[in-house]
C-alpha cells in the first residue's frame, strides 16, 4: 500500500472543491487527491487525481501543508483550475461494484463558510484552513507548514 498521498486545496468564486463521501453512514468531505504512482512528482499526482476523479484540469502552484496520519504522509497544494467542469468520471471511485465496503463518492464543491457542517476532515487540516483563510485570505499564501493529524 502507497502511504504517500497529495491533495488540492482549490477556491472557486468562494467555493471550495471537496470530494463528499458516505461510508459506514457517516457523512464527510475531503479534499480531493490520492496516492502518488511510482516516478511521478507531487504535482503531477495532484494534477492527475484531480483529472481522473473530477474530469478537470489543474495547476498546482505550492504546497502549504505536510501532514503525517499515522504511516500515511500527505501533501496539500493550492491548486488553481484550469479548465472543466467538475462531474463523475470512469474512475474507479465510481465504477466500484461495492458500496458497502468503499462508500460512496460525489465530487462537488462547498462554502467556505460550510466547512464545519459538511465535516471535512481531517479535522486538522479543516481547522488549520480555516486560520489560514482568516489569516491570508483565499490565496493562501503562507509557508509550509507540517503537522500530525488522528485519525478523525
Amino acid at each position: 500500500m502507497n502511504n504517500e498521498r497529495y491533495r488540492a486545496i482549490i477556491i472557486k468564486n468562494g467555493r471550495l472543491l471537496v470530494m463528499k463521501r458516505e461510508k459506514a453512514g457517516r457523512r464527510f468531505c475531503v479534499l480531493p487527491g490520492g496516492s502518488i504512482e511510482v516516478g511521478e512528482t507531487p504535482e503531477e499526482c495532484c494534477a492527475r487525481e484531480l483529472a481522473e476523479e473530477f474530469g478537470i484540469e489543474v495547476k498546482p502552484l505550492r504546497m502549504i501543508y505536510k501532514i503525517k496520519q499515522g504511516l500515511t504522509r500527505q501533501g496539500f497544494f493550492v491548486a488553481e483550475w484550469l479548465s472543466g467542469e467538475i462531474h463523475k468520471t470512469d474512475a474507479e471511485e465510481y465504477t466500484t461494484n461495492d458500496v458497502e465496503k468503499y462508500g460512496t463518492y460525489d465530487p462537488s464543491t462547498i462554502a467556505l463558510d460550510e466547512l464545519d457542517s459538511a465535516n471535512l476532515v481531517p479535522i486538522e487540516v479543516r481547522e488549520q484552513l480555516k486560520r489560514d483563510l482568516a489569516e491570508f485570505g483565499t490565496e493562501l499564501n503562507r509557508p509550509l507548514l507540517e503537522f500530525k493529524c488522528g485519525w478523525n
